[in-house]
This record gives C-alpha cells, structure tokens and sequence, in this order.
C-alpha cells in the first residue's frame, strides 16, 4: 500500500476525501468535506472585489454607502471564520479584517479640530464626510490590504480587479491615457 502511494501522486484536495482504508482485501472510503480553506478564501476575495468602499476614489465616496459596505464586509468575515476550522490559517486575517471594520465605525467619528475643511455643510446624502471619515477609510483599506496579501500569498490566490489596489505596492499607475 505504501509503495502504491508513493508511486500515486496524491494530491491534497484527494487526500482530505479519504475517510478510511479497509483490509485484507483493499479498499478505499470518501466522503465530500466540503470546500478546502483555499475554496472558502477565495469566495471571500471574490466578494472583497465587489465593494468599492475599498477603492473607489475618496471624493466618490458617499459616508452612508461606505458604512453599509463595511458593515457588509463584517458579515462576511463572520460567515467565513464559520466555515474554517480555528487552526486555519485564514482566521487571522479575516479577525483583523473584521477588527478594522469596528475600529472604521468608531475612528470616522474623530474629531480633527485643528484641521481646516475647505467646505461647508454636509456631504452629499446629508452625512458629514469629516477628515476622521477619510483617516478611518484610509487605515480601513490599508488593512484589508495587508490581510488580502497574507491570504492570496498562503492560498496561492490571485487578486483580481480594483481589489488590487488596496494591495501595498500593486498600484497602478492610472495616468497614462
């Protein structure tokens, strides 16, 4: 049996299927354990890709549609972490993920009273966009950056679309045109 696994190349996604393995007359037992923690990452960037809280450009942003979007992100953290045994590898990144979504929701509320805005009155959809909005989504991004470049390097996962660009050192230059 030990010959014929070394000679089989057996790969992890096989070897997690096998359940069992039967005598004197050979035998193999599978079952289906569900998507692999790389599967389960993976659904995670795809929907990361999708939320524009985490590039679109900071004047665009709308306070209300980030704060929902963040919220949203949260949720799928939770969601995720569930699906993960707690010694994988993911559970970390996607608890600082999470943790920076809490920390986003408090920090947008500081007060920068030595800053001067250029502005007057509410940003569009009637919420103040202060400087402590744009702080918070500044940091909010760079750590959802940092935990996607742990995720995608251990996975061995690619980054696909505008997520990129919250990947330290994948900007683009977007002058060329």
């Amino acid at each position: 049996m030990r010959n014929w696994l070394r000679r089989t190349k057996v790969t992890a996604d096989t070897a997690r299927r096998i359940t069992g393995i039967s005598f004197p007359f050979g035998g193999l037992s599978w079952a289906d354990p569900g998507p692999s923690d790389a599967e389960i990452v993976r659904q995670f960037l795809v929907f990361l890709e999708d939320r524009r809280a985490l590039y679109n450009p900071m004047q665009l942003e709308v306070p209300a549609d980030v704060e929902r979007s963040i919220h949203q992100i949260r949720e799928q953290c939770t969601r995720t972490l569930q699906q993960l045994g707690p010694d994988a590898f993911a559970v970390g990144p996607l608890r600082m993920v999470r943790e920076a979504g809490r920390r986003f929701h408090d920090d947008c509320q500081e007060e920068f009273p030595h800053f001067h805005r250029e502005w007057d009155g509410p940003h569009r959809h009637g919420r103040d966009a202060g400087p402590g909005f744009f702080v918070a989504l500044g940091a909010y991004r760079a750590t959802v950056g940092h935990q996607v470049v742990l995720l995608a390097a251990h996975y061995d996962l690619s980054i696909e679309g505008e997520l990129a660009s919250v990947v330290p050192g994948m900007v683009e230059d977007r002058s060329d045109g």
